[in-house]
Formats: C-alpha cells, structure tokens, sequence
C-alpha cells in the first residue's frame, strides 16, 4: 500500500508524511531512477562501440538514425492559412 501525502509519517513523528520525509524519499528514489538511467546509457554506448568495431559503415548509419526524432521529415510544416471572417463587427 502506497503512503498518501496527508498520511501519518512512517517514522512514528506524528506529523503529516509531506512536512517529514516526502522530500526525502523523492530524492532518494529520484538519485536510484538517474543511476539505473545512467547505466543504461553505459550499456548502450557499450554496444555501440562494440558494433562500431565489428561493422564501421552500419553502426554509422544505425547512430544516425537514433539521432534523428521518430516522425520527423526533412520538409517543413506547411502553414495552415485560415479563412477572414466576412462578418466583422464595429468596435464599441
């Protein structure tokens, strides 16, 4: 069962969760989340490297792809012209 803001602290203070340890617990989980993303960021380069070694020409081409954001084309947005209204009113 997850502990609500307004709950009790778990350290037996007597004070609401969110005055006690909220920001304490945050940090901490926010510290874990950052290392786990940092060794995931280790072990992909890792691979990279690795595959840059076995297959120069495809690990160049395979980096630039993950470069590049998905969904993304090399023309512009054409701009959406809209319609003025035939109906103006006079200002008051």
């Amino acid at each position: 069962m997850k502990l609500g803001r307004n709950d009790p602290c778990h350290c037996g203070s007597g004070k609401k969760y969110k005055k006690c340890h909220e920001a304490a617990d945050a940090a901490k989980e926010s510290s874990e989340l950052a290392a786990l993303q940092a060794k995931a960021e280790a072990e992909k380069a890792a691979e990279e490297a690795e595959a840059a070694e076995k297959d120069p020409k495809a690990a160049a081409a395979a980096k630039k792809a993950a470069a590049r954001p998905s969904g993304h084309s090399s023309k512009p947005k054409e701009r959406i012209t809209t319609a003025a209204n035939p109906i103006r009113r006079k200002a008051v």
